[in-house]
């Protein structure tokens, strides 16, 4: 009998919030408008769907898998930016604290260069407030500015 470890409960956990995730960009959000087109719901719910049959086909292929679990300090890094994109969502908001966490990365881990960090901080900008926030009307919360102003 194969153990059950972080290499099958972490894929299991991730096929749940994007259940989750799909129930809310379909029910909640709208997904597709025949007269608008996409609703602020579409984006979330095709990652969703995406996330959803990548985290089965990680489950399954963990069983297959004959050693246990070992991560790296680089894993483990990305996973505290993760942890940190989420709290500061709460005191900076999503789309700073994004920010922040690309540029942190690229300059303190990357050691990339001042001109290619801001850069690629200016396609996600472009990206994240021109897709997503203008064409798509998905709003990103702001955390604890969002009181303040």
């Amino acid at each position: 009998m194969k153990k059950i470890g972080t290499k099958q409960i972490v894929p299991l956990v991730l096929a749940v919030f994007a259940v989750v995730f799909a129930v809310i960009g379909f029910t909640q959000l709208g997904f597709w408008s025949h007269v608008d087109g996409p609703r602020p719901g579409f984006f979330p719910a095709i990652m969703a769907i995406i996330m959803f049959l990548t985290s089965i086909v990680s489950f399954f292929q963990s069983l297959k898998d004959k050693e246990s679990a070992e991560y790296e300090k680089n894993e483990l890094l990305v996973i505290a930016g993760g942890a940190g994109i989420i709290v500061g969502s709460y005191i900076i908001g999503l789309l700073p604290s994004c920010y922040l966490f690309i540029v942190l990365w690229l300059k303190v881990f990357e050691h990339t260069s001042w001109k290619d960090t801001l850069i690629v901080l200016a396609v996600c900008v472009a990206i994240s407030v021109g897709v997503f926030r203008l064409w798509l009307g998905v709003y990103f919360p702001m955390g604890l500015l969002d009181y303040i102003l």
